[in-house]
């Protein structure tokens, strides 16, 4: 928790001091006509439904990573948070800060993204009827509050981030994020539900801005959108959220004991900025699912990593780069217990890692990365054996690919 609550400070003060010194004399387009609207529309929502299909399968995985860490932990913040991307940017108008639309559009768009939000997310929740990770319904997928909050950070991105600074976009995703991961630390959802509903957050407001132009066509159009910048040679920073899956394949000895650590999911967030096309800093938030196991029992160990360190690219061409990076930080494992044989408490350790990964800048600021992560990680693990305490050091590597958007600025 603590490793978690050091990344969102450290990405809060990042966006805040980017903002601050972000200019209006920025490069701004043409105002859009109606006939190019559907370009407005994004890839990003496939892979997030689609990824969210293919962890279904995993998802008691994750799962009981959180319960070995976190088995009591309860919030309410998520139930207010998911508003606060869609009540910034009504405050932002009410105090003057042109954005794309004027009011009456802003209106009609913002009102047919949350009733195809609103109606998406209501079909699949009554139509699949999955039970919630704590038995209270069968109404689990996909999450409502996860969905309300990426369709909140979308209108943020496509009133302020398209027309101002991209950091409003950082910080309404990251807003977003923050709730969807606490659906999950709250027990109230599993980790594929937060997926689709981010997909669907985002398809929604993509569809209801549509229809809002439709209507409207050229009319009521406040502030243009900015010039593409989707080019590593002049917008090489990126902030990411990655899914994906990795692979540990190590047997090692616990309080004497062969336990073996096979097969994880794995999500992370990270964000890097160049000082020149480069090279420059970033820091990443890792959270890993690996399953161990001895005999015929296993469990599943969660690993929560927070690293920093150098990051390489290099430009291929305008939109196409191979980058690198070398990482150092700290890592906690949730612990587990394997039957009456073991159990292993929750430890701190350190972990050292190095990266690689190609990527593609489509359009508007945005890229596709796919990464590949090599991790060794190094924790004192304290067990208990047939009433017996153990105490030992261990080294373990794990290897991780992801795939991912990434917002470029």
């Amino acid at each position: 928790m603590r490793l978690f609550l050091i990344y969102i400070l450290l990405i809060s003060a990042c966006i805040s001091l980017r903002a601050s010194n972000a200019k209006d004399s920025i490069p701004i387009s043409k105002p859009t006509r109606h006939t190019s609207y559907l370009r407005e529309f994004s890839y990003v929502p496939v892979p997030l439904i689609a990824s969210s299909f293919i962890v279904k399968a995993c998802k008691n995985d994750i799962r009981g990573a959180r319960n070995n860490f976190i088995p009591n932990w309860h919030s309410e913040i998520d139930n207010y948070i998911q508003y606060a991307p869609i009540v910034f940017a009504t405050g932002l108008k009410a105090a003057g800060v042109e954005s794309r639309s004027k009011w009456g559009r802003y209106a009609v768009s913002s009102a047919f993204s949350y009733a195809i939000m609103a109606g998406l997310i209501n079909l699949g929740k009554y139509t699949i009827k999955e039970q919630r990770p704590d038995g209270s319904a069968h109404n689990s997928f996909p999450s409502g509050h996860t969905a309300t909050a990426f369709a909140s950070a979308a209108i943020l991105h496509k009133e302020y981030g398209q027309t101002r600074s991209l950091w409003y976009s950082v910080a309404g995703y990251t807003v977003a994020s923050i709730t969807g991961i606490m659906r999950v630390m709250n027990n109230r959802h599993w980790a594929s539900d937060v997926l689709c509903g981010a997909g669907i957050g985002i398809f929604s407001v993509d569809l209801g801005y549509f229809l809002g132009d439709v209507i409207f066509r050229d009319k009521q159009l406040q502030r243009p959108v900015r010039e593409n910048e989707s080019s590593f040679l002049t917008a090489p920073n990126f902030f990411n959220l990655s899914v994906g899956a990795g692979l540990i394949a190590h047997n090692t000895d616990i309080a004497g004991l062969d336990i073996s650590m096979s097969r994880m999911i794995t999500a992370q967030a990270e964000a890097a900025y160049f000082f020149t096309k480069h090279g420059g800093a970033g820091i990443r938030f890792n959270v890993s699912s690996p399953i161990v196991s001895y005999e015929k029992y296993s469990d599943v160990m969660g690993i929560y990593t927070l690293t920093a360190g150098a990051y390489l690219q290099y430009p291929i061409t305008p939109r196409f780069a191979i980058g690198g990076k070398a990482m150092i930080g700290r890592l906690l494992i949730s612990g587990f217990k394997l039957g009456d044989e073991l159990t292993v408490d929750k430890k701190v350790g350190m972990t050292y890692g190095i990266g690689a990964n190609l990527a593609y800048a489509y359009r508007n600021n945005i890229a596709w990365r796919l990464n590949a992560d090599f991790d060794m990680n190094h924790v004192r693990f304290k067990s208990t054996r047939m009433q017996q305490h153990y105490s030992q050091r261990k080294a373990f590597g794990q290897l991780t690919l992801t795939a991912s958007m990434s917002v470029m600025f």
